[in-house]
């Protein structure tokens, strides 16, 4: 239990962070030069619609897409996030990651998508309405994808956003594609725009890159200890149990047992009892996993239950239970060799 729920856990935290550079995709990315970049996600800074005007106006850019992202970094993983963009790049988001949307991209001001785990946990379909500062919003679309940021976001077009979250005539970034190389169409950007930094590589600049690090490291050193402590556990317990079976064990040699049938028996107990224990350390690591998620990523029970690949990771579900049932054997025949070896 602890060793899958410390994997799962630890490694969607850095599956969040690594889908915030897919939610959208262009060339260069700029941002407030007081901003902090968490993932993907630009935040304490902002700038105006006339600066990112001024972007576009810069020789070499294509196109420059004014975005704005409010997000409440008060939480480890962010629950509500809102965007705005203008109409026509809504579809955008469909590039960079695999999205299907049910109903329609908005055509009108007042009208928005919704990501699916905002809008299951929010209660909300197609044709639905919310209020969001005295205006009343239709959800047109809702998008369905496994990228979590784009779950719980609420797109709304740009002046809505502005509007609706107090940023009037502001946005936090601007999505520019260049017609060339992007390098040198970012220093153009640099020099020509002031206030603002043009990145080719959102992740080179993240804030949290260093904390994604030591969230691997963490979890690496954690999930070790867990492994070890595992595994002297079931070698504690399987020992003790089969030396406790000592007496019945000396009567099936005094009766003429043989040492492989012996061995037999005390493999096919600790490989039950081990499964017994995989079994329930299983059911509590999907329980306890769908909680946190639940809790700190505002991912519903009902689609974590029906996701058990993304609460129990493959890989690791198959190390341990096969470490820990692998361990309780060999433990048993050793023990059971010592025992019979003894009698005779």
């Amino acid at each position: 239990m602890l060793i899958l729920t410390v994997v799962a856990v630890s490694g969607r935290y850095t599956s969040v962070v690594e889908q915030s550079y897919s939610i959208y995709k262009s060339d260069l990315l700029v941002v407030s030069s007081t901003s902090l970049l968490i993932g993907g996600i630009p935040v304490g800074g902002a700038i105006s619609d006339v600066t990112a005007s001024q972007i576009g106006g810069v020789a070499g850019v294509e196109s420059a897409t004014p975005i704005l992202l409010v997000v409440n970094v008060q939480q480890l993983i962010p629950s509500n996030i809102t965007i705005g963009i203008p109409i026509q790049n809504f579809s955008m988001f469909g590039r960079a990651t695999s999205v299907q949307l049910r109903g329609a991209y908005p055509e009108a001001a007042n009208q928005v998508v919704v990501g699916q785990y905002l809008a299951s946990s929010a209660g909300l379909a197609v044709g639905s309405t919310f209020k969001e500062e005295n205006m009343t919003l239709v959800v047109a679309g809702i998008l369905d994808t496994p990228n979590i940021v784009l779950s719980n976001a609420l797109i709304m077009p740009l002046q809505t956003a502005q509007s609706t979250q107090g940023y009037a005539g502001l946005v936090t970034a601007v999505l520019v594609n260049t017609l060339g190389q992007s390098a040198p169409v970012a220093d153009r950007i640099n020099s020509a725009v002031p206030g603002v930094v043009a990145l080719e590589s959102a992740r080179g600049q993240s804030f949290v890159e260093p904390l994604i690090s030591m969230v691997d490291t963490f979890d690496f050193a954690l999930g070790a200890v867990a492994v070890i402590l595992a595994l002297l556990f079931v070698a504690v317990i399987v020992s003790v149990n089969i030396f406790d079976q000592r007496d019945e064990l000396s009567t099936m040699v005094a009766v003429g047992a043989s040492s492989g049938s012996v061995h037999k028996i005390t493999i096919f107990e600790t490989l039950l009892f081990t499964a017994v224990g995989v079994a329930g350390g299983l059911l509590l690591s999907v329980i306890s996993t769908a909680l946190i998620f639940q809790r700190y990523a505002s991912i519903p029970l009902s689609v974590s239950f029906s996701n058990i690949s993304v609460l129990l990771p493959q890989v690791p579900t198959i190390v341990a239970c096969g470490g820990v049932m692998a361990s309780g054997v060999l433990v048993g025949a050793i023990a059971t060799s010592t025992i019979v070896r003894d009698l005779e």
